[in-house]
């Protein structure tokens, strides 16, 4: 780039992994790339190139600007900047696999092992802050909560290899009908809860008979043998008293057992 300004607007159009840089420039200086490489990417590793005079400079960017390293010139040979550059590589790649992991591990931390759902933790935590959006912006609010029918049995029958792949299965077909903004989570053992945003009771309602319908026209094939399943559904919706998530989950187990009590393989509101 012929100036530090050229340089900026590079960066604007994209990220770099590693960016080499004068501390002193026309137009726009090594801190001014600086700030444009982090802004494209947070990870990019900044190398300044600095003369004695402004030495300071490029100390004050590595404690407090994330920059990597900077090589005083003149610098001796080219396999200077090459081993710096491999470096800064090396932990631009650390950082990032760092960042992996983390995101893993909370992946782990907030999610059910056998279904990807989220755990009853995580449900809440992200629960409460849409009820209170829903609460803060008037908007509809439906919940569902779905219970497989006779799960003890299938166990029981089929073993808990069955159980785990009718549960799987379940939680298959909510996906399918959510939306992306939806929360689906494993509540209990046989037990799902899904809370929808901007939704009203009777469409909830749909939904929760369409994912009925679709559980049972999709029996789970275990041990060669196809297992019928039934799941019955409690739907239920945020009225303006409402002020906790934990409301709408007593409102849905009551609508659940309702449709439990009349039999199963049903959808009740209440």
């Amino acid at each position: 780039m012929p100036d530090g300004a050229a340089a900026v607007e590079k960066l604007r159009q994209g990220a770099f992994d590693v960016v080499i840089t004068d501390m002193i420039m026309p137009a726009a200086d090594g801190l001014a790339v600086m700030r444009a490489a982090k802004t494209a990417d947070p990870y990019s590793e900044i190398i300044f190139l600095t003369g004695m005079p402004d030495l300071a400079g490029a100390v004050k960017a590595l404690r407090e600007g994330d920059a990597f390293d900077y090589i005083v010139k003149p610098f001796p040979n080219v396999e200077v900047l090459r081993a710096t550059i491999d470096r800064a590589l090396e932990r631009r790649h650390l950082r990032l696999e760092n960042v992996r992991l983390t995101r893993e591990l909370e992946l782990q931390r907030s999610t059910d092992g056998l279904t990807g759902a989220l755990n009853r933790r995580a449900f809440f935590e992200s629960g409460e802050r849409e009820v209170a959006r829903s609460i803060r912006h008037r908007e509809q609010m439906a919940l569902v909560m779905l219970d497989v029918d006779h799960f003890k049995e299938i166990n029981s029958v089929f073993g808990h290899a069955a159980g785990d792949a009718v549960i799987a299965l379940l939680a298959q077909i909510c996906r399918q009908e959510l939306r992306a903004e939806d929360l689906l989570s494993r509540y209990a053992a046989d037990i799902f809860v899904c809370l929808l945003p901007s939704t009203v009771q009777e469409d909830a309602a749909g939904v929760a008979d369409r994912i009925r319908r679709a559980v049972a026209a999709q029996p789970p094939e275990i041990g060669g043998q196809s297992v019928t399943v039934r799941v019955s559904a409690g739907v239920t919706a945020r009225q303006d008293s409402d002020r906790s998530l934990d409301t709408l989950i007593r409102r849905g187990e009551r609508a659940l057992k309702l449709a439990k009590e009349q039999g199963g393989d049903k959808v009740s509101v209440v």
